[in-house]
């Protein structure tokens, strides 16, 4: 397994449909030295019980200072973390007699392949602090948080190979519940960060395995313990738990057509980060009749931003600020939901398109998409709804909820009517390549990083045989 990343941009490739993992490094066992390395670090220090507690006061406060600290990233891609080195951090906190190898490198797997892989976008175009809901010195104390993360990833690993999750993860799920019960019967902990953290981990591992109902179980508890520590509010605005739920919870509501359980109670309608924006100036959407309702305008306008800002990102190496991001994904959902319209107008598809957007905006796993059957089915009865072949003055809008709608939620799903819309689209506007079609989706919210390689692909796929076929009648 690598133990580094040279620096480099990020792939076109990196995406949605993209395959499970961002980066290249093999998901096999690391080698024999590798092993090696991680054996005598997980072996050392234990004949030297006495000289390690003398020094463990301020081992632990580095290593703590590692996980709370501001990181500056220079690299526009994911930074490894050495298996090796998280064999050392682990080890300083007395966890060193239960950790074997294979746990060693599901820790790694989770840090470097799962987090990266369901977080592209944030990981990649957005600066702050690092997540320190999983520092290693907690899982000494939090068994369940330990098994949690082994469970996570194992099963990820096994989802990502087209498998059911086998023994191992099973164990590990079935420690995690153990540890879990335990927790939640003690009035100390029943509420603790790390508790919430173990809910999180779980929900999340039910969502990249698309059990939808599971995910609905775990956050039903972990809406409880949010009230029991006082409701969202009583939470920093912008907290780790906070941008963790509100995204599951997103998740849920667009699967399922539920309502939002985790949110702030009240709802600002302005624009949030495109602040003295006309919402009658937004000339893209200006064939839209009758005219949207102004609130939801004011969300494209903030989306509107949020693309500039990501793809000005992608383009410059300078990060998004935490704080605009952690904004933008909790105040959008919220009001995209609040808002309906009639199933069949335009106006309905563009929110229906804004959801599918900020679908892949904060939920980045491969194949989810088709699970959300809630957000699917409207979507399909929306398109559906209009004329195909487009009147013109509509063409490039349908274009855009076209290849926004199949990136984001139907994904790899071979739709014919989905296609035939597409073919006639593409048709009516005569674009005969990528760059072209390009330039007209990006006149909308097109983030480069996410949609590029897929909408490539899918142009590949699906309107290259029909270009070509054309040329052949013709």
């Amino acid at each position: 397994m690598s133990e580094s990343m040279t620096r480099q941009q990020p792939s076109s490739r990196t995406g949605l449909a993209a395959g499970p993992f961002i980066i290249s490094t093999s998901l096999q066992k690391p080698d024999a030295e590798t092993r090696k390395f991680i054996r005598s670090h997980v072996m050392r220090g234990k004949n030297t019980r006495k000289s390690r507690r003398a020094k463990e006061p301020a081992q632990q406060q580095n290593v703590s200072r590692t996980c709370s600290s501001e990181q500056q990233h220079e690299n526009l891609c994911w930074t490894l973390v050495q298996p090796r080195k998280i064999a050392s951090e682990i080890s300083l906190f007395d966890y060193v007699d239960d950790m074997k190898p294979y746990m060693l490198d599901l820790i790694y797997k989770a840090f470097v392949l799962v987090k990266p892989s369901t977080h592209t976008l944030e990981i990649v175009l957005v600066d702050g602090k690092r997540n320190d809901m999983f520092c290693f010195s907690d899982f000494p104390r939090h068994p369940a948080l330990l098994h949690s993360i082994l469970f996570t990833s194992q099963a990820f690993y096994d989802h990502a190979l087209g498998l059911p999750y086998g023994k191992t993860a099973q164990l590990h799920l079935a420690k995690t519940l153990f540890h879990l019960q335990k927790i939640i019967s003690s009035d100390e902990e029943a509420t603790s960060d790390s508790t919430l953290a173990v809910v999180l981990s779980l929900a999340t591992a039910a969502a990249i395995l698309g059990d939808i109902e599971t995910v609905k179980r775990h956050m039903s508890g972990l809406c409880r313990i949010i009230e029991m520590r006082g409701g969202l509010e009583s939470f920093e605005q912008g907290s780790m738990v906070e941008h963790k739920s509100e995204r599951l919870d997103f998740g849920l509501a667009i699967a399922t057509g539920s309502n939002l359980q985790i949110t702030r109670k009240d709802i600002s309608w302005g624009p949030q980060v495109a602040r003295g924006t006309n919402a009658n100036k937004l000339y893209e959407l200006g064939m839209i009749e009758p005219r949207p309702d102004p609130r939801l305008l004011n969300i494209w306008a903030d989306l509107q931003v949020l693309t500039r800002a990501a793809n000005e990102a992608t383009r410059t190496g300078v990060k998004i600020p935490q704080g605009f991001f952690s904004l933008v994904s909790s105040t959008v959902p919220p009001r995209l939901l609040a808002l309906k319209s009639d199933p069949s107008s335009l106006a309905e598809l563009l929110r229906l398109c804004m959801l599918a957007y900020m679908k892949s905006v904060l939920i980045q796993i491969d194949g989810l998409g088709p699970q959300m059957k809630y957000l699917r089915g409207s979507l399909k009865y929306a398109l559906l709804s209009q004329q195909f072949p487009p009147v013109p003055a509509f063409a490039e809008f349908l274009l855009w909820a076209l290849f926004v709608s199949a990136l984001s939620i139907f994904e790899n799903l071979d739709e014919a009517w989905l296609r035939t819309a597409l073919i006639q689209t593409v048709s009516l506007l005569e674009l005969g390549s990528w760059t072209e079609i390009r330039t007209a989706l990006k006149k909308f919210l097109w983030v480069d990083m996410l949609y590029d390689g897929p909408g490539k692909r899918l142009f590949d796929l699906w309107l290259v045989p029909d270009n070509e076929l054309r040329g052949v009648g013709e």
